[in-house]
């Protein structure tokens, strides 16, 4: 059962328009795997699902790396370095680490970045097969993160819908082209369940492991309140199965997820 205790700040970066990292000592957060998250509290509201943009477990550090877009973000904007912040974790299911000998995407929109440079940090060092790293966001000075790619080696490309930075639309053109030249990559990707949707149908059934982490509203994040539960496979009579994100996720396979 998950518990809550207290993380203190030890850094905090405003990495973009409306977007704020805080860097946090852990012993216990540090133990995490890409793609999993924590549960932060904020006064009178919910706690904040905020997944892992680094990790660190030699020093005890992790990042949460977040968009202010309300009163709860807002006050965790406004956090010192010192401040203790009251949270649960590492929760959830994270990505299973790459397969050796594929090439790897990983395909990130918006505040779903992050994690994708966790597991990059993780995993990229030291491997031989190609790695292509497609980022998308609304707007250009949104697109978060990118130096943080280039200093690990690997140069994303990027996409804006307004076409203020990189190609003008969304990812999913990207993916396609660097599928068609690597066919049997390996795919991990976070972002909005559109563009995740979307990316579950373009990349081909000859293609690796898909890995596509949820975007969802959480209460409890122990799997007790099922507010986060998204339909999957298998599909009966009577529809589909639900699954919780919280808990049975936030990553899945591409094929246990209906969308």
């Amino acid at each position: 059962m998950a518990h809550a205790f207290k993380a203190t700040i030890v850094e905090v970066r405003a990495v973009a328009p409306d977007h704020v990292e805080l860097l946090l000592e852990s012993p216990e957060l540090s133990q995490a795997i890409p793609g999993q998250f924590c549960h932060v509290l904020t006064p009178g509201m919910l706690r904040r699902p905020i997944s892992f943009s680094r990790i660190d477990a030699q020093r005890h550090q992790v990042g949460l790396l977040f968009q202010v877009v309300g009163s709860g973000t807002a006050w965790l904007a406004q956090r010192a370095v010192g401040e203790s912040l009251d949270v649960m974790g590492p929760l959830g299911r994270g990505y299973e680490p790459p397969v050796d000998g594929r090439p790897w995407l990983l395909v990130g929109g918006g505040v779903g970045i992050p994690p994708l440079f966790a597991a990059l940090e993780r995993w990229g060092a030291g491997r031989r097969q190609p790695i292509q790293v497609v980022l998308g966001a609304r707007r250009g000075d949104y697109l978060i993160m990118q130096d943080d790619f280039r200093a690990l080696g690997v140069t994303p490309v990027l996409t804006t819908d307004d076409g203020s930075l990189g190609q003008r639309g969304t990812v999913i053109p990207a993916v396609i082209e660097w599928m068609v030249r690597q066919p049997e990559s390996e795919v991990m990707a976070c972002g909005p369940t559109p563009m995740l949707a979307a990316l579950a149908s373009a990349v081909p059934a000859s293609a690796g492991p898909v890995q596509l982490a949820l975007e969802q509203r959480m209460g409890c994040g122990i799997g007790a309140c099922l507010a986060c539960v998204v339909p999957a496979q298998p599909v009966g009579p009577e529809g589909p199965r639900y699954r919780r994100v919280c808990t049975e996720g936030p990553v899945f396979r591409r094929e246990e997820l209906v969308f």
